[in-house]
């Protein structure tokens, strides 16, 4: 899905609506970051939301996945932060050694 099929953007002051695509797209995603969808008014708080899920579903991958299967390991190895995610799981399951 295009960008513009989520937002409308006037082009005067440059804010956006989100359209009912986006909301119904990104509502619950952003809701699990705590982003109101109904506050977004900007491109750049727009991108930060996409962001910011993307972190948190990446972290939500990283604490269920990482480790379990090679292949997957090697496939996100290349992810920023992939593997201070899993220094991360380790600190918070108190495994350092």
């Amino acid at each position: 899905m295009e960008a513009r099929q989520l937002y409308i953007q006037d082009p005067i002051t440059h804010r956006i609506r989100m359209t009912k695509a986006g909301i119904e797209k990104y509502k619950t995603r952003f809701a699990r970051v705590g982003v109101q969808v109904s506050k977004i008014k900007t491109v750049a708080e727009f991108k930060a939301a996409v962001e910011a899920c993307f972190t948190s579903e990446i972290e939500a991958l990283a604490s269920t996945a990482k480790g379990k299967n090679a292949d997957l390991d090697e496939i996100m190895a290349g992810l920023p932060g992939w593997e201070l995610l899993l220094l991360k799981k380790q600190c918070q399951n108190n495994i350092l050694y």
